[in-house]
């Protein structure tokens, strides 16, 4: 008996390991409006998006973070600094436009 419960549970160990690993996953990035031609409700609609996808990001971090228990692979360091670098990008590109935006 002590034995098919300690095989149950370490089964069911590994299962909950692989779908955490599983579920580190984000979406891809919202498109930045041209600045130029732009609606305020483009601007608008388009930061609320933005504002969703860097928390997702965030959580995706954390993901890695907690799937590599601070000994990241190179495949986990890899993913992290993808996702770091768009979520950059994104919000810099935003600010560009949102600055071309409101010098109309």
């Amino acid at each position: 008996m002590k034995k098919t419960l300690a095989t149950t549970a370490m089964l069911l160990t590994l299962g909950f390991a692989g779908t955490a690993a599983a579920d580190c996953t984000v979406g891809d990035p919202p498109t930045v409006p041209d600045g130029t031609s732009a609606t305020e409700a483009e601007m608008v609609s388009a930061q609320q998006a933005i504002k969703a996808y860097v928390a997702e990001t965030q959580e995706f971090l954390q993901c890695i973070e907690f799937e590599s228990k601070g000994r990241p692979t190179g495949d986990a360091t890899r993913r992290y600094n993808e996702a770091s670098e768009r979520m950059e990008k994104l919000a810099s590109n935003f600010n560009k436009q949102l600055k071309v935006f409101k010098s109309r």
